[in-house]
């Protein structure tokens, strides 16, 4: 990207320059703060007594890894499998992969659930709480913060995560003396606690409308879409600068599809285009916000992004509820992505997502935890069954396909929604992978056919017992190296943002 003449000219990459391959550089030596990632060397092969390979579970298989922490091969040899290292009485999933994220909404988790008499009411209740932390959070907050949602689900299985950074400047509006001086708070966090990071800075360059979920602040806004492509590619260059491989990596966002001119997103997805990152675009949330889009517009929100050429299959489509037909159509035809953030749905009292449609379209569609009111992410992918069976009850929800698509939400699906190189235990894939305890009453018993379903529909989080990422262990026995002084500073910190005794 360059300037000349005051006008932004975009210059793409080198079309080998690809997030999703593999990194060029071997992955840098842990530094004093990976702990986590760094405690202890990279494993070459595990045997765990039955791993996830795709769709289905198989028994008797070892898989092995390079120095970079990339698989190369599975093996049933008898000299393979004692070489390896035993993982008993476990089962290894693809680590999951968390595709909307708002880590510093983990501050408000419970503080905003206040039955009124409005909407109105409610959602100012929401705004209040937002433009609180908004104005009140340090740099260090926001570290502090990172580190807690983080470790939250590296401890659920989450290997990897596409976090939507909102918060750019001073509490009053006015500039850091380094741009992207809070995002680096959230790579350092990412770094710390050992989980993978697709870090979208959002744009808002208009006032957001009075309906939207988001809330309007000034440190969430950019001066133009000029200002907002020239800290993105700054915070790439950092990124790419300091973080070699496919640990960190940067994609593009408008806050909300309100928060931005149909001419500055077409900017926004020029540069993405150019640069090859993702482009997420959140549609309209609440019933009253898609009302004033439609009436500013004319036109569905997808219909927009379809007309000006913007849907494609680098673009995510973040909160589609509601979906007509001929907005899966038009999906379905650009090979646009959707992500899906149920808990956050049913929290807000919002409608569900016709997921089932979405399939039957081969539109494909991954999850998110969104506003961390809880962070599960096989909760999320059954809910996605659940909340069709209600609205359909004589019709068994996703059936008769139902394991399959619902776990590749979870990892595949998420991980090409955010160009990430993991979401399958495969060759050529990164050694991201968590392991379920067997015998933990959730889910004992069940045999290789019908650990899926229960893996789906019945685990308790504290059936995983290890994480490992790049073949690095990060949670072991449920538990974080760093656990004690994550939460104790993160308890520290709600009570003096809370006022709690």
């Amino acid at each position: 990207m360059h300037w000349h003449g005051g006008s932004l000219l975009l210059v793409a990459r080198h079309p080998n320059h690809e997030r999703t391959r593999t990194p060029p550089h071997p992955r840098p030596s842990p530094g004093p703060r990976q702990a986590s990632r760094g405690r202890q060397s990279a494993r070459k092969g595990w045997l765990p007594d039955c791993v996830y390979t795709g769709d289905r579970f198989e028994s008797g298989l070892a898989f092995f890894a390079d120095d970079r922490g990339r698989i190369t091969r599975f093996s049933r040899e008898p000299a393979d499998l004692a070489a390896a290292h035993r993982l008993s009485g476990q089962a290894a999933v693809p680590g999951l992969v968390n595709g909307h994220s708002h880590c510093l909404h983990r501050l408000l988790r419970g503080r905003t659930e206040h039955r009124c008499h409005a909407e109105r009411d409610s959602l100012n209740t929401w705004h209040a709480a937002q433009a609180r932390l908004a104005g009140a959070l340090t740099a260090a907050d926001v570290y502090d913060t990172a580190r807690m949602a983080f470790m939250e689900m590296l401890i659920s299985g989450i290997t990897c995560v596409g976090e939507f950074h909102s918060l750019h400047h001073q509490p009053d509006g006015s500039p850091l003396a380094e741009p992207n001086h809070l995002a680096h708070q959230l790579v350092r966090a990412a770094r710390d606690v050992g989980i993978r990071l697709a870090l979208f800075r959002t744009a808002c360059t208009r006032d957001l409308p009075d309906a939207a979920l988001e809330s309007d602040h000034p440190r969430q806004r950019d001066t133009s879409v000029d200002h907002y492509l020239r800290e993105a590619e700054a915070l790439r260059v950092f990124v790419d600068r300091h973080h070699p491989g496919d640990d960190v990596w940067t994609g593009i966002a408008p806050l909300t599809l309100g928060a931005v001119s149909t001419d500055d997103l077409k900017a926004m997805a020029a540069y993405a285009h150019a640069q090859r990152l993702r482009l997420h675009v959140p549609l309209p949330q609440l019933p009253a916000e898609h009302e004033a889009f439609l009436a500013e517009h004319g036109r569905s929100p997808l219909a927009l992004l379809a007309e000006h050429g913007l849907l494609g299959k680098r673009l995510t489509a973040v909160h589609a509820h509601p979906l007509a037909e001929e907005e899966v159509r038009l999906l379905a035809t650009a090979r646009a992505g959707v992500c899906l953030c149920p808990t956050t749905a049913r929290n807000l009292g919002i409608g569900l997502a016709p997921a089932d449609r979405l399939l039957a379209a081969n539109v494909a569609f991954s999850l998110g935890t969104g506003s961390q009111i809880q962070i599960d992410l096989l909760e999320e992918a059954r809910l996605v069954d659940y909340q069709l069976r209600q609205a359909r009850p004589l019709r068994p929800g996703l059936a008769p396909d139902v394991l399959l698509p619902l776990m590749q939400a979870a990892t595949a699906a998420s991980a090409r929604s955010l160009g990430a190189t993991g979401g399958s235990i495969e060759a050529g894939r990164p050694v991201d992978f968590l392991t379920v305890n067997l015998f933990d009453p959730s889910i004992a018993g069940a045999d290789p056919g019908a650990l899926a379903g229960n893996l789906l529909f019945a685990l308790e989080r504290r059936a995983i017992r290890e994480v490992w990422i790049g073949g690095r262990q990060v949670v072991a026995n449920g538990r974080h190296a760093a656990h004690g002084p994550i939460v104790a500073r993160f308890v520290e910190l709600q009570r003096r943002l809370w006022g709690a005794p």
